[in-house]
This record gives structure tokens, C-alpha cells and sequence, in this order.
């Protein structure tokens, strides 16, 4: 039988868990409407996907800017480390599509289905971060340095509840360094683990790093359109 101080520690343990999880949950609600609200934007950053099998490891890095302006101006550009450049841009009139390895160049008209490659960028899942979540923990806070300043951060650890990982691993949960100030996403781990138990044991994890973050802010109209040959941004 439970002493009333070993109770009422439990009792303040299991309130504790409780309050941290609304904390976090709140969180991410606050971040996701801060994304659906942005009237401008333009990201940089890096994605590094770390692979361990048994004692091999395999390193790649792609780095990537996305930037919008309304109603209806653009850009996606990707830098792969094997595929060279890929860029998309409109400036609401005119779609340019330029990638480097393929020396391809093309314009077409936009259309109201134009927007819709924004969808597929780094950036645009963080418009429904607080969306199919399991188990939202606060567990800490982190400062994250983007150009030489340091942002103070929550780390929020969750589960999505329709996550899949590729090679038949497990996924693990999902860490975000949320800026206390701005609720942007500075950061994010994802990966997966097939388990010491399992045929050959892998690992995978996926850092998502923003170099550069500029919200609600004036863009230039030229960084909308392109023109044949231009060199990616800077």
C-alpha cells in the first residue's frame, strides 16, 4: 500500500505528464496557425539524411529556399548533392521550370493550379504541424543558431499517427525545435529504425535545418522570375 507521500507524488508526477502535454499540444497549435497566417515568406535551409547499416554509414545533404509573396508569386528552388539544381518560379502570369543537369528551360502560362507545387516544399507541412500528432511531450528548450543569432526554442517530441518509413523500419518520433518568440520551426528530426531484431539492421535520420528564415517581410519581384541560364540564389 501506497504511503500518502509516495500518492501524492505519483499524483503530482501524473499531473506534471498531463500539464506538459497540453503545454506542448498548445504549442503546436499556436505554431501551425502562425504558418497558415504568414502574408510573406522566404526559407533557406538544408536537409541531411544520416544512414547506418550495421557499421556502414552513408551521408547525403540537399539544400533547398522556398519563398512566397501574394497572391500568387513563387519560388522552390532544390539543390541535390548527385542531381544538380532544380528550380520553380511564377510570377502569377508565368510558370518557369529550369533544372541544371538536364539543361532544361521551360515557361508556361499559370493557372490556378499553380500554387499547388508549394505544397510538396519543406516549409508547407508545418501549415498542419499540430495535424495527426500522438503523444505531445515538451522535453526542454535548445537555442538554434541561424545566422549567427541564437533563437531560444521549445523541443517538442511527437508521434505522427500516419507515419511510414521506407525500408520497412519503424518510424521513431519526431523532434521540432519550435522558436519560443516567432512559433516558426527551426529544426526538425525525423528517422527510422529497423532494430537490432530484424533481418540487417538500419538506421535513418533526417535533419531538417533552416539557414535562413524571413517572415511577413518585403521580396524582391525579380527572385519570381527567371530567366534562361540564371544562376541559382544566392
Amino acid at each position: 500500500m501506497q504511503t500518502p507521500k509516495v500518492a501524492l507524488l505519483a499524483c503530482v508526477l501524473f499531473a506534471t505528464r498531463i500539464l506538459a502535454a497540453d503545454d506542448a499540444a498548445q504549442i503546436l497549435k499556436d505554431s501551425e496557425q502562425t504558418y497558415r497566417s504568414l502574408t510573406s515568406y522566404e526559407f533557406k535551409g538544408i536537409t541531411t539524411s544520416e544512414t547506418k547499416v550495421g557499421k556502414s554509414v552513408s551521408k547525403s545533404e540537399t539544400s533547398f529556399a522556398v519563398a512566397f509573396k501574394p497572391p500568387n508569386e513563387f519560388r522552390l528552388e532544390y539543390d541535390y548533392p548527385t542531381a544538380g539544381n532544380w528550380i520553380r518560379a511564377s510570377d502569377g502570369k508565368t510558370v518557369w521550370n529550369q533544372r541544371s543537369i538536364t539543361k532544361e528551360f521551360t515557361s508556361t502560362p499559370a493557372d490556378d493550379q499553380t500554387l499547388l507545387m508549394l505544397d510538396g516544399s519543406p516549409v508547407a507541412q508545418f501549415a498542419d504541424v499540430a495535424e495527426g500528432v500522438q503523444n505531445p511531450t515538451l522535453v526542454g528548450s535548445e537555442a538554434v543558431t541561424i545566422g549567427g543569432q541564437n533563437y531560444d526554442c521549445y523541443v517538442i517530441q511527437v508521434q505522427r499517427a500516419d507515419a511510414t518509413a521506407s525500408g520497412g523500419g519503424t518510424p521513431v518520433p519526431v523532434k521540432l525545435w519550435i522558436d519560443k518568440t516567432r512559433h516558426l520551426v527551426l529544426k526538425q528530426v525525423t528517422g527510422s529504425d529497423a532494430g537490432a531484431g530484424s533481418l540487417k539492421s538500419s538506421e535513418n535520420q533526417r535533419t531538417l535545418s533552416f539557414t535562413e528564415v524571413v517572415v511577413n517581410g518585403s521580396i524582391p519581384d525579380d527572385l519570381f522570375h527567371l530567366t534562361k541560364n540564371i544562376s541559382k540564389r544566392k
